[in-house]
């Protein structure tokens, strides 16, 4: 385990209570090949080793492991959180890049990009269990459990796929902008946002009758997406603009605009929903963004190319 020095843009410390402090954030670092464990409050951080090539990070409720994907490889992985050590690795023949994991099924779901599939494997075994030909270029996944429904952003199709995690059944197929890449979906707002790269947007869709409700205009290459916990705040990284946009969730519209490090990746909210986390993948640093005040206050490097982030509470 190696520390990583802590880059306080301002004279402040970053918030120290206790719900804020509740947690830790893992940023993969692609071409640097490991994973950065950074307490919540932005105050201890650490890095281990990983599978070559980590970009897309899920983890299970209880804290206990961690899933990458590993495209270029070919490959997942599977990191036991206590011990930060690579416990198992499995090789899927095709590109996974994004990924879900169900804990009631212990089953994990993979797009494979470069075979237009969406994947159910077992967790424990890596066997896949089943599969489905999905849209073009399939990239990162919304997954909401309590309804066993999946969102995938098929990337070249400029549509998100829907379908039933228990059998990979299509559900329905929602037109949205073009080339959407990142995805989150918010169980408070009962809404999916869609980050979509080449036109330049963010879409909204309605949970429950999968329409789509909302659209708009952000800025240049929205390529991280996430909402805070009691869904009026969405937040989405512009990699051509190196900074973050805040939005008023409902109404898609602008509150605020953040610089962070250069060419920002995905994009992660801390638990009570003051802090975000932003992966400079640039800048080979990971950005802390005060919410209450709607500014960067503290930047932590991290090893080269990080790309996606998930937080542990």
């Amino acid at each position: 385990m190696k520390p990583y020095r802590i880059l306080l843009l301002l004279l402040t410390a970053v918030s120290t209570n206790s719900a804020a402090a509740a947690g830790h954030v893992y940023a993969t670092s692609q071409e640097g090949n490991e994973i950065t464990d950074i307490a919540v409050d932005g105050t201890e951080t650490s890095t281990f080793s990983s599978l070559p090539g980590p970009v897309a990070i899920t983890a299970d409720p209880d804290g206990r492991r961690l899933f990458l994907t590993h495209p270029e490889k070919g490959t997942i992985s599977i990191v036991d959180i206590a011990t930060e050590t690579t416990v198992a690795g499995f090789h899927t023949l095709g590109m996974p890049f994004g990924i879900a994991f169900d804990s009631d099924m212990n089953r994990l779901f993979l797009t494979d990009f470069k075979r237009d599939l969406l994947l159910g494997l077992d967790a424990a075994t890596g066997k896949i269990l089943n599969s489905v030909q999905v849209g073009s270029s399939p990239a990162h996944i919304a997954y909401d459990a309590a309804n066993h429904r999946l969102f995938v952003c098929q990337r070249e199709a400029n549509a998100v796929g829907v379908f039933d995690s228990r059998t990979l059944d299509k559900i329905k197929e929602i037109a949205v902008g073009t080339a959407p890449f990142a995805i989150t979906y918010s169980a408070a707002a009962q809404r999916i946002y869609v980050a979509n790269v080449r036109s330049n947007d963010v879409s909204a869709i309605d949970a429950q009758s999968l329409r789509l409700v909302g659209n708009a205009h952000v800025g240049s290459m929205p390529y991280g997406i996430a909402v805070t916990p009691d869904g009026k705040t969405l937040l989405v990284t512009l990699q051509a603009e190196n900074a973050l946009l805040v939005l008023d969730a409902a109404l898609l519209t602008k509150r605020a605009e953040i610089g962070v490090g250069r060419y920002p990746e995905d994009v992660v909210v801390s638990p009570d929903g003051a802090q975000a986390y932003v992966a400079d993948w640039f800048s080979d640093a990971v950005s802390i963004v005060d919410l209450t005040r709607n500014k960067e206050i503290g930047r932590i490097a991290v090893p080269a190319g990080p790309r996606d982030l998930v937080i542990v509470p």
